[in-house]
């Protein structure tokens, strides 16, 4: 099973809680990252932690002066949220799929069944975004103008199928659309990915990316049959002003995992 990552130095720890998490639930990974702002001894020290504690294999690509001038998140300021975007073009291409999975997670199930899926005809397999629906979405769809009736996925998990998005979207594709569409990007990757596989994507069962808003009065008898939960918005889980309902789930990986 291939995996996909890139993290800057903020997400190193939860980096490898959500890797560790995977490894408790999977087998034969190999775990590819996308690197950027990182150290070498940064990059060496997640190797050692995917050897020692994931019984896996991390391989390192170098993905600087792809993004050197695009809009940044007020966040995060790094562009290492564009490296998803590379998987086509720069991973090994004989490589059929990869599975690309955000930091901010943890898993609780076997992939296998979701990794080994038929595309149909998509570029790539993908989760709706829980409010694909809301006022805020529907005016950030207009503005890169998508329908109404469109669905807009996160970006947080992302199936690829390398051969078929690189024969149909080139690199120059996702520049050009960065550049026409700068000033209306709010959820930058995730905006672009939304509009270049509008018509090329296929949606997967909510539970492989069931993003647990902290605000949300969740409790952990509601997320049992998830296979991945999904940390976004801010605080995060691993920040000591989270106080979502879910927060024992995570803390749980980080003691298992010897991260804290």
């Amino acid at each position: 099973m291939n995996i996909l990552i890139s993290v800057c130095e903020a997400f190193l720890i939860p980096a490898k809680a959500m890797l560790y998490s995977l490894a408790q639930h999977n087998e034969g990974l190999k775990i590819y990252q996308f690197c950027g702002s990182l150290t070498s001894g940064q990059i060496e020290d997640l190797r050692g932690f995917v050897q020692e504690k994931c019984n896996a294999e991390l391989i390192s690509i170098d993905a600087n002066g792809y993004f050197e001038d695009v809009p940044l998140s007020k966040q995060y300021g790094k562009p290492e949220l564009y490296f998803r975007l590379l998987a086509p073009y720069i991973l090994p291409q004989e490589m059929e799929r990869i599975l690309y999975m955000d930091a901010d997670m943890i898993v609780n199930g076997s992939l296998e069944e979701f990794y080994n899926q038929s595309f149909e005809d998509a570029y790539a397999v993908v989760a709706s975004d829980r409010f694909y629906f809301c006022d805020e979405v529907q005016m950030q769809k207009k503005k890169l103008g998508m329908g109404e009736d469109d669905i807009y996925f996160n970006s947080g998990l992302i199936l690829f199928h390398l051969k078929r998005f690189r024969e149909n979207i080139s690199f120059r594709d996702i520049m050009d659309f960065i550049k026409k569409n700068r000033e209306n990007l709010f959820y930058f990757d995730q905006d672009i990915l939304n509009c270049l596989l509008l018509n090329h994507k296929k949606l997967c069962d909510g539970k492989y990316n069931f993003q647990a808003y902290p605000f949300e009065a969740l409790s952990v008898s509601d997320v049992q049959d998830k296979v991945v939960l999904h940390y976004t918005d801010r605080p995060k889980p691993w920040e000591n002003n989270y106080t979502g309902n879910l927060a024992p789930l995570y803390r749980d990986v980080l003691v298992k995992a010897e991260l804290t």
